[in-house]
C-alpha cells in the first residue's frame, strides 16, 4: 500500500466521515483510520451482540456503567444507535445527503408522533396550524396567541420590536412575557418545538431553531423531521465512508494510532505524491510502515495530548448552535418485549398505521424524582426502521448534564424509564416487559481553543453534538468548514480544487448524479 496521502482522518464519526467523503470526491488521496472494528465511532449503529461487548468494554474504565438482562435471541437483527437523533427535513445535513449521493445508500421515514409529558399524561405537540385550531386543550385566545408567535418565529425576527433587548432572556420567560402565553403552552413550545435542553436557554438561538423547523415542516410530510433506518446516524456515517471509498479512500479499521509526529523537511522521508513535503507521520498498530500526510484531521477524542494545544479546532458558526453545550450526557438504552407504536390519532387511525418512531419530551421539573434543570428526550425505534425484529422495540433516553454529576446515569434516568413503561402500558393497554437495558454517562470530549502556534494542516473536529434535533446539522456545518480549511492548507490558499469545480464547491457535481436524474431521499 502506498503510504503517502494528502489527508489522514482519525475517527469515523459522522463529522469526520462527511469530511473524508468530500475530500475524496474533490480528488484528494485520503486515508481514514478508526481504532474500532466498525464505522461510526461514538455515533455507531451496533447489533445487540456488539452493544453488549461495547458496554462490557466501557465498564472496564467506568464502574458507574450498569446493564441488566441477557441479550435476546436474534441479537444481530437489532441496529442500536449510540447517538440517536432526528434529521431536519431542510438544513445543511439533508443538503449534504442529497448533494453527495449518500442518500442513495440509505432509507428514511418521517418521524411519527411528537408528544410532551404534562401532568402525568402524554399530549400531542401540534404539527400544523390546523392541529392548533382543532386542539381542545387551548382556549380560542390562546390559539390566537400561539398563531401570532408562530408567524413571528417564521419571519425575520432579528430586528423586531418584540425581540429588541430580550435576546438573552430565557425562551420560556420570553414566551410568557412578550406573547402572553400560558405556562403550559410556553413549556410545550420551549421544549418540544425549540427543543431547549436546559431551563435557562436563551431566546435567540432557540428562535433560530424554531424558524428552521417551521420551514422544514411539509417538505416530505407533516413532520419536520426524518429518521434513518438501521440505527440512524451510524448507518449514515458508514454511507459517507462508502462514498469516500468509491472515490479511492483507504480505510483502516480496528487499528489504533500509536504515534503522531511532525515530519522533518530535511529528513529522509520526503514527498511521493507531489512536490509538497508531508507534514505529519502517523504510526498505526500492526502496520510496518509509517503513513505520511500533508493534512491531519482528527476527532478531539482521538487527538494525542501533546497536540491538543497545537491544533486548529473547528467550531460551528450558526446562531442555532449558540446554546450551551452539555458537559456530558446521561443515557439509557432499553430493549422492550412488545411493539412501541402509538397512532397519530387514536380515534381515526388503526394501529397498523402507527409509527414506531416517536419522540417524547419530559420538560424540566415535570416528573417527580426527575431533573429540575434538564429536559429529557425519549426516542423509540422498532421494525418500522429495521432497527429491531418484529414484536420488539428500543427506547433511547437521554439527559444533558450541564456539569459533572455526582449521580450515576441509572439514578438519573431510572425514574424516566419507569414512567415511560407505565405510560405506554396505559395507552396501548398491554403489558410491556423489559428484556435488556444499560445506563451510562457519555463524556463529551473537548479541546483547547486553537492558538497562533497551531500547526499548519492539523485540524480537530469536536464530538457530535448530542442535541437530538440539531446534532446532524452541526456535523455538516463543521464538516464543510473542516473541508475548506483542509483544502487551504493543502493548496496553500483557497483556490479551485480541480478544473471542473469553481469556488471550492463542498460537493463537486458528479457525472453519475447528472445521469441519474433527480437525487432525493429514498423512502
Amino acid at each position: 500500500m502506498d503510504n503517502h496521502f494528502d489527508v489522514i482522518v482519525l475517527g469515523t464519526g459522522l463529522t469526520e466521515s462527511i469530511t473524508a467523503a468530500a475530500l475524496s470526491k474533490a480528488g484528494f488521496k485520503v486515508a481514514h483510520i478508526d481504532p474500532n472494528p466498525y464505522y461510526g465511532a461514538d455515533e455507531a449503529s451496533l447489533s445487540l451482540d456488539e452493544l453488549v461487548q461495547w458496554v462490557d468494554h466501557l465498564k472496564e474504565d467506568n464502574h458507574s456503567v450498569t446493564h441488566y438482562g441477557e441479550a435476546p435471541p436474534h441479537a444481530r437483527q437489532y441496529s442500536v444507535s449510540l447517538a440517536p437523533s432526528v434529521i431536519p427535513s431542510i438544513g445543511p445535513f439533508i443538503s449534504s445527503l442529497i448533494a453527495s449521493g449518500v442518500s442513495r445508500y440509505g432509507s428514511f421515514k418521517l418521524l411519527g408522533r411528537v408528544v410532551i409529558y404534562d401532568s402525568g399524561i402524554l399530549k400531542d405537540v401540534p404539527q400544523s396550524k390546523d392541529d392548533i385550531f382543532q386542539s381542545k386543550a387551548m382556549s380560542l385566545l390562546e390559539k390566537r396567541r400561539v398563531t401570532r408567535f408562530l408567524m413571528f418565529a417564521a419571519g425575520e425576527f432579528e430586528n423586531s420590536k418584540e425581540l429588541h433587548g430580550q435576546e438573552d432572556l430565557p425562551l420560556l420567560d420570553f414566551l410568557q412575557r412578550i406573547f402572553l402565553l400560558s405556562e403550559a403552552t410556553a413549556r410545550t413550545i420551549t421544549y418540544a418545538l425549540g427543543y431547549c435542553s436546559f431551563i435557562s436557554e436563551m431566546a435567540l438561538p432557540a428562535l433560530h431553531r424554531i424558524r428552521a423547523y417551521l420551514k422544514a415542516s411539509g417538505r416530505y410530510g407533516p413532520s419536520s423531521f426524518l429518521v434513518g433506518y438501521y440505527g440512524g446516524s451510524g448507518e449514515i456515517a458508514q454511507g459517507f465512508c462508502r462514498a469516500a471509498a468509491v472515490r479511492g479512500g483507504v480505510y483502516i479499521l480496528g487499528r489504533s494510532v500509536t504515534r503522531i509526529s511532525s515530519v522533518d523537511p530535511a529528513g529522509p522521508e520526503c514527498p511521493v505524491l507531489t512536490s509538497d513535503l508531508p507534514r505529519f507521520a502517523v504510526e498505526v498498530d500492526d502496520f510496518p510502515d509509517r503513513l505520511h500526510c500533508r493534512c491531519l484531521i482528527s476527532s478531539t477524542a482521538l487527538l494525542p495530548g501533546h497536540l491538543r494545544t497545537l491544533t486548529d479546532v473547528i467550531r460551528p458558526s450558526i446562531s442555532s448552535c449558540d446554546s450551551p453545550r452539555p458537559f456530558a450526557m446521561a443515557r439509557c438504552i432499553a430493549i422492550i418485549d412488545g411493539p412501541i407504536t402509538l397512532p397519530l390519532d387514536t380515534k381515526d387511525l388503526e394501529m397498523s398505521d402507527a409509527s414506531d418512531s416517536l419522540l417524547l419530551v419530559f420538560p424540566p421539573g415535570s416528573l417527580n424524582g426527575g431533573s429540575s434543570i434538564s429536559a429529557v428526550h425519549v426516542m423509540t425505534a422498532g421494525p418500522g426502521t429495521m432497527s429491531a425484529p418484529s414484536g420488539k422495540g428500543i427506547l433511547y433516553i437521554s439527559m444533558p448534564l450541564p456539569t459533572n454529576s455526582i449521580h450515576s446515569a441509572e439514578i438519573l434516568l431510572r425514574p424516566y424509564l419507569t414512567a415511560v413503561l407505565l405510560l405506554f402500558r396505559a395507552e396501548q393497554q398491554q403489558q410491556k416487559s423489559l428484556i435488556w437495558s444499560t445506563f451510562y454517562t457519555q463524556e463529551l470530549a473537548s479541546c483547547t481553543a486553537s492558538t497562533s502556534d497551531s500547526l499548519v494542516g492539523l485540524l480537530a473536529v469536536p464530538s457530535l453534538s448530542p442535541h437530538i434535533t440539531q446534532g446532524v446539522d452541526e456535523a455538516a456545518i463543521i464538516a464543510e468548514a473542516t473541508f475548506r480549511k483542509a483544502v487551504s492548507s493543502l493548496n496553500g490558499e483557497i483556490k479551485e480544487i480541480n478544473q471542473g469545480c469553481e469556488k471550492n464547491d463542498f460537493w463537486p457535481l458528479l457525472t453519475e448524479m447528472e445521469e441519474g436524474g433527480e437525487n432525493d431521499i429514498q423512502w
